[in-house]
């Protein structure tokens, strides 16, 4: 695990939150990157916002772990899922929020750490929901996935993204599906980036997944 604690911003809405929501950041960004996403994603300030900062310093900003390929991750990749999950139980308890009702987040690099968290081997409660943005299922030894039980799963991808090619979204999708886990599957006509439509879409999903349904698509064509 991580020697120290991860650095990290905490955001509440206009109204009294009732969950924690963990949004992650990609690679070379920081704690505020993702902040504005917040408005969009939870209108009705529902969850108390927590934006970690990466542990690793990377071109002015900082990172998850050294990239070792796609989808592979760097040696850094499972202490920084440790230090995550260790993150999520104590902001859960540190603000009085039952961690299985907490929805977990991440772009990019951001993106394969939330779904290494939530779907790995672990005696930990499993996040309510995961929403992986322009990302990958990453892979790495000593990385076990547990599918039996997953939370549901959104992944979203733009189809000109040329940072993390789309075709790693779909991938991640179809393992997914042929897993039986809960998972929704959207592309768009975009770069590596988020855009209204797919914010629309998330808030949608989040609406199911917080009225306690387990959202499902038919696997995304090869």
């Amino acid at each position: 695990m991580m020697a120290t604690a991860l650095r990290t911003k905490v955001v509440r809405g206009r109204q009294e939150p009732d969950r924690l929501l963990l949004l992650i950041h990609g690679k070379g960004a920081d704690e505020n990157d993702l902040e504005p996403l917040i408005s969009h994603l939870d209108p009705e300030s529902r969850f108390l916002t927590v934006l970690p900062r990466a542990p690793l310093p990377f071109m002015g900003g900082w990172q998850w772990y050294d990239t070792d390929g796609i989808p592979r991750g760097g040696p850094e990749l499972i202490p920084s899922v440790d230090a995550l999950d260790d993150l999520l139980d104590s902001c859960c308890a540190e603000y009085g929020f039952e961690r299985a009702k907490a929805i977990v987040a991440g772009f990019s690099q951001g993106c394969a750490v939330t779904l290494a968290l939530g779907l790995r081997r672990s005696h930990r409660p499993r996040p309510a929901g995961l929403l992986g943005m322009s990302g990958f299922l990453p892979e790495r030894d000593g990385l076990e996935y547990d599918f039996a039980a997953a939370s549901p799963v959104l992944i979203q991808h733009g189809i000109f993204d040329p940072v993390i090619s789309v075709d790693h979204g779909r991938q991640a999708a179809a393992r997914l599906v042929a897993q039986e886990v809960p998972v929704v599957y959207r592309e768009y006509p975009m770069a590596h980036q988020v855009a209204e439509e797919s914010l629309h879409d998330t808030r949608a999903w989040l609406s199911l997944v917080l009225a306690g349904e387990r959202p499902t698509e038919p696997a995304p064509a090869p």
